[in-house]
C-alpha cells in the first residue's frame, strides 16, 4: 500500500492543554446485529468532538480488542470477530485529539446463537499456534448433504469467528479485497462478481458480458483496475478422440468446453481481452480426466480451475485441469511460452514449449490447482494427482494414490523445471483428493497453507466406512523446512453421521488473512508535541499495523527525515524524542505512514 503523509503540520512548539474538559458522548452508544453475517454487527455512536473509538469485548471465554483510528463525530462501525453461542460484553471507550479518554460505563451485550444446524462439523487434529502464520483463515465451506455453503473465517484455534451464507451452492470461492471487504463470483444464473463486507451486505456488483459467462473457478481483481476471470464457451473440434481408454477407438467431431480467459474493467464491467486455450493448445490431446465432468457447452477437455498474472513479463499463467497442464503466454501478444505437465500425447507442434524435468525426486502434477507464483520467484501448486498417468499407461487407482503441495523452480530461459519442495515429505497420513484444493505460501512465516479439499481417502481408507461417496476436507499448515513439519490440521467431517446418504464436504480454496479487518495507510490525525528535558517529545496514536517515522523542516516545505517512532505505553501509542531540534526557534513537524 502507498504511503500516506499526515496532513498535520506543527509550527513551533505545541503545548497539550491541560482542560478537564473530554470528550462526551452525544448519543449511543447502540449494537445492531447483521442479519447476514450473524456474528457481526454494527455500533454507533456520536461524541462532541472528533474521537477514535476503541472497544474490548469479553464473553466469558475469551476476550479481544478492537481500535479504530479515523477521528469523527458520528461514528458508525462495523464490529465482527465474535464468537457463536456466547453473550459478549462490549466496553467502549472514546478518545479525541488531545488524546483524553472517556469509558462509558454501560456494557453493550450482544448474545450468538449456535452456528446453524447444517454447519459443517470441524475439529482441530492439531495445532501449534507459535509456529502457525498469524490471522485467519477465510473459505467457503460446503455441506454436500444439506446443499448449503458457508462463507466462514476462523481463528487460529480452529473457532468460527465470522460466517455468512453463500448465496448459491456453486459458489465455492472467496478471497479478501485490500479494503477488508470479500470478492466472489456468482456464475449462472447471476453472471456476476460480487462485493460484500463484513455485514454481509453487497457493495457492488460487476455484470460479466453475455457472450463471456462466469464460470466459478476463477475470478481475479487485479491491481490495474481490472478483473481477470475464466468462461465457457463451446467450441466444435474435429478428430476428437471418442474414447480415453481404447487406443482403437475411431474419432468424432465434437462440441468441446473452452475456457477462455476473459479481462473486463472493474470500473464499468466493458470487455477489455479474451484468450482461449483452444488456440493455443492442442484441442484433440486427452486424458482419464476428458469425460469425467459433463458439461452444457461440450467435452470437458480443458476444466481451466485458475488465473493468474506473472507481472515480471506481463504475462498470465492459467491452469487447466483436465489435460494436467499449467501454461504460460504473453498478455501483449498471446504467444505462449511454456507447458508444466506431463510430455505424453502434445503433438509436435508443442514440443518446443514443454518444461523439462531436472533432478531429483521429481513428479509431475495431475489434475493440479491454484497455482501461485511465490516471493522466491518459485511456482507453488496444489497437485491432486488423478491417476498419476496418462493415456495409455495404467493410471494409479485412487486408494493407492496421494494429493500434495508441490514448488517447481522454473528456468524459461532452458525451458527446464526442479521441484524443490514437496508437502508429502512431511511423512504421516496419506491423503487423496479426486478434486479441488490450494497451497498458498504464507507471507509472514513462510509456511504453506493446504486445503485438502475433497479427500475420499485417508491412507487408503474412506472417511466413512457407511457412506462411500463422503468427502472430508482437511486444511492444513506445513513448515517450508525441506522435511516439513505439520503445525496446524483442521478436519471438517461429521464421523458420527452413519446414514449411507451422507455425502460430507467440500471446501475448494482457504486462505490465510492477517486481521478480519483492514488496515489502510491513514494520516495521522492526533500528533502533540510537549518539552522533556529540553527537547521536543512527540506522541500520536495510530494503527500498530504500521510504522511510522518522523520528518522535520524549518520552512514548511523542505523535509529531512529524523527518525522513527517509537511504541509507547499502549500498543497503538506512539512517541519520539527529538534530540537534534537545538536551539532553532521554529520546527514544522510530520509523521510518514508506512
Amino acid at each position: 500500500m502507498p504511503n500516506k503523509r499526515s496532513c498535520l503540520f506543527i509550527a513551533g512548539l505545541i503545548f497539550v492543554s491541560n482542560s478537564s474538559h473530554g470528550v462526551t458522548i452525544l448519543s449511543g452508544p447502540s449494537f445492531t446485529p447483521s442479519t447476514n453475517a450473524p456474528l457481526a454487527g454494527i455500533l454507533q455512536l456520536t461524541t462532541d468532538v472528533g474521537s477514535r473509538i476503541s472497544v474490548s469485548v469479553t464473553d466469558g471465554t475469551s476476550s479481544w480488542a478492537r481500535a479504530f483510528y479515523d477521528f469523527e463525530r458520528t461514528h458508525s462501525l462495523s464490529l465482527a470477530g465474535f464468537k457463536p453461542g456466547r453473550t459478549n460484553q462490549i466496553l467502549i471507550t472514546v478518545s479525541d485529539q488531545a488524546q483524553r479518554t472517556y469509558t462509558e460505563p454501560r456494557l453493550l451485550t450482544f448474545v450468538t446463537a449456535p452456528l446453524p444446524a447444517d454447519f459443517p462439523h470441524s475439529v482441530v487434529l492439531q495445532s501449534d499456534p507459535g509456529k502457525m502464520e498469524p490471522g485467519y483463515t477465510l473459505f467457503t465451506i460446503q455441506n454436500r448433504s444439506a446443499k448449503k455453503a458457508y462463507i466462514t473465517m476462523m481463528d487460529n484455534s480452529g473457532e468460527v469467528v465470522w460466517y455468512s451464507p453463500a448465496p448459491a451452492i456453486s459458489d465455492v470461492d472467496v478471497r479478501q479485497l485490500s479494503n477488508g471487504d470479500l470478492f466472489v463470483e456468482e456464475p449462472a444464473p447471476l453472471n456476476r462478481f460480487r462485493e460484500i463486507n463484513l455485514l454481509g451486505e453487497t457493495v457492488q456488483t460487476w455484470s460479466a458480458p453475455a457472450r463471456y459467462p462466469v464460470n466459478n473457478h476463477d475470478g481475479v481483481p487485479t491491481a490495474h483496475g481490472t478483473i481477470l476471470y475464466l468462461s465457457d464457451v463451446s467450441r466444435a473440434v474435429t478428430n476428437f478422440p471418442s474414447n480415453v481408454t481404447n487406443p482403437a477407438a475411431g474419432l468424432i467431431t465434437t462440441n468441446v468446453d473452452d475456457n477462455p480467459v476473459v479481462e473486463i474493467s472493474a470500473t464499468n464491467g466493458e470487455l477489455l481481452n479474451a484468450w482461449s486455450p483452444i488456440d493455443l493448445l492442442n484441442p484433440t490431446r486427452v486424458t482419464y480426466l476428458t469425460y469425467q465432468f459433463p458439461s452444457s457447452f461440450g467435452v470437458d477437455n480443458e476444466h481451466a480451475n485458475a488465473v493468474i498474472e506473472d507481472p515480471s513479463d506481463n504475462s498470465i499463467i492459467v491452469s487447466l485441469r483436465t489435460q494436467h497442464a499449467v501454461f504460460k503466454f504473453l498478455r501483449s501478444t498471446g504467444r505462449l511460452k511454456w507447458i508444466l505437465g506431463p510430455h505424453a500425447n502434445w503433438g509436435p507442434g508443442l514440443q518446443p514449449y514443454l518444461l523439462n524435468p531436472v533432478g531429483t525426486p521429481f513428479a509431475w502434477n495431475y489434475g493440479q490447482h491454484a497455482p501461485k507464483i511465490t516471493t522466491r520467484g518459485t511456482l507453488l501448486l496444489y497437485d491432486d494427482g488423478n491417476g498419476r498417468a496418462c493415456p495409455f499407461d495404467p493410471p494409479i487407482a485412487d486408494q493407492d494414490n496421494y494429493s500434495r503441495a508441490v514448488e517447481y523452480s522454473i528456468n524459461e530461459t532452458n525451458l527446464q523445471v526442479t521441484q524443490v519442495w514437496d508437502s508429502t515429505q512431511a511423512g504421516g497420513e496419506r491423503i487423496y483428493t479426486s478434486a479441488v484444493g490450494a497451497a498458498d505460501l504464507l507471507e509472514q512465516s513462510g509456511n504453506v497453507l493446504v486445503t485438502y479439499g475433497l479427500v475420499s481417502y485417508v491412507n487408503g481408507v474412506h472417511p466413512s466406512l457407511t457412506a462411500t461417496n463422503a468427502t472430508m476436507v482437511r486444511i492444513r499448515e506445513f513448515t517450508h523446512d525441506a522435511v516439513p513439519k505439520l503445525v496446524f490440521d483442521l478436519s471438517f467431517f461429521d464421523s458420527k453421521n452413519t446414514n449411507s446418504t451422507y455425502s460430507g464436504y467440500l471446501c475448494y480454496r482457504s486462505h490465510r488473512v492477517s486481521d478480519l479487518y483492514c488496515h489502510p495507510a491513514a494520516p495521522v490525525a492526533d500528533l502533540n508535541v510537549s518539552v522533556v528535558a529540553g527537547n521536543p517529545l512527540l506522541r500520536f496514536t495510530a494503527d500498530p499495523h504500521h510504522t511510522y517515522t518522523l520528518e522535520v523542516a524549518s520552512d514548511g516545505s523542505h523535509w529531512t527525515q529524523i527518525g522513527s517512532a517509537t511504541q509507547g505505553s499502549q500498543p497503538d501509542s506512539f512517541e519520539f524524542e527529538d534530540t537534534s531540534a537545538g536551539a532553532l526557534p521554529v520546527r514544522f513537524y510530520r509523521v510518514v505512514t508506512h
